[in-house]
C-alpha cells in the first residue's frame, strides 16, 4: 500500500517542467503537451498512435511528401528511436550520470535503420513497446529524482524535461504526418 501513494504521489507531481530546467528548443516539445501530467501524456499517446496508424492507408506508409523528406515508416522509426534515446538519457540523468551524454544525427540513424522494409504496424508495436518501458521507468522516479538536471547533448536539462520532451516529439511528428503527408487537419 505505500508503495501504490508514493506511486500515485509521484504521478501528481508530473507537472511540466520550468524553463530553467532545458534547452529553449525544447520549449516548442513541450508546448505541444496539453495534459499536466507527464506519465498520462506518454499513456494516451500509446492508445492514440495505434489509432491513428489504423488511419494510414497501406498505399501511404513508404509516401513522402517531397524529396529528401522521410516516409512514413522513416518518421515512425525515428520517433522510436528518439524515444530509446532521450529515455537512456533520463535514466543516466537519473542515476547521477556526471558525464556529458552525446547528441546524435537523426538523419544518420533514420539512413542506416531500414525502416521500410519493416512493416507500418510492426514500428507501431517497436513504439508501444518502448514506450511502455519508458512509462514503467519514469514511474519509478520520486520528485528528486524527476528534479535532478545532467548535460546531453551540449545542454542541461532535467529528468522531468526529458520525460515532457519525448511526449512533444512523438506529438510534434504525428502533427506533421497529419498535416504533410495525409492532409488532415488536427
Amino acid at each position: 500500500m505505500a508503495f501504490l501513494y508514493i506511486c500515485n504521489y509521484t504521478l501528481l507531481k508530473m507537472i511540466k517542467p520550468e524553463p530553467s530546467e532545458h534547452p529553449p528548443y525544447y520549449t516548442y516539445y513541450i508546448n505541444l503537451v496539453k495534459e499536466k501530467n507527464g506519465i498520462e501524456a506518454l499513456d494516451h499517446q500509446i492508445i492514440e498512435m495505434q489509432q491513428f496508424i489504423g488511419m494510414v492507408p497501406v498505399d501511404m506508409e513508404d509516401f513522402s511528401y517531397a524529396d529528401g523528406k522521410w516516409t512514413i515508416k522513416e518518421v515512425l522509426g525515428h520517433i522510436c528511436d528518439v524515444e530509446r534515446i532521450l529515455g537512456y538519457r533520463a535514466l543516466c540523468i537519473a542515476r547521477g550520470e556526471l558525464k556529458a551524454l552525446p547528441g546524435f544525427d537523426e538523419n544518420q540513424y533514420v539512413a542506416s535503420a531500414n525502416f521500410n522494409k519493416r512493416s507500418l504496424y510492426d514500428l507501431a508495436h517497436e513504439f508501444s513497446i518502448v514506450r511502455e518501458s519508458n512509462i514503467t521507468m519514469f514511474k519509478s522516479f520520486d520528485q528528486l529524482t524527476l528534479s535532478k538536471m545532467g548535460l546531453a547533448n551540449n545542454s542541461k536539462m532535467s529528468v522531468r524535461a526529458i520525460l515532457f520532451m519525448i511526449a512533444g516529439h512523438e506529438k510534434h511528428h504525428i502533427n506533421i504526418i497529419k498535416e504533410r503527408y495525409l492532409k488532415l487537419e488536427y
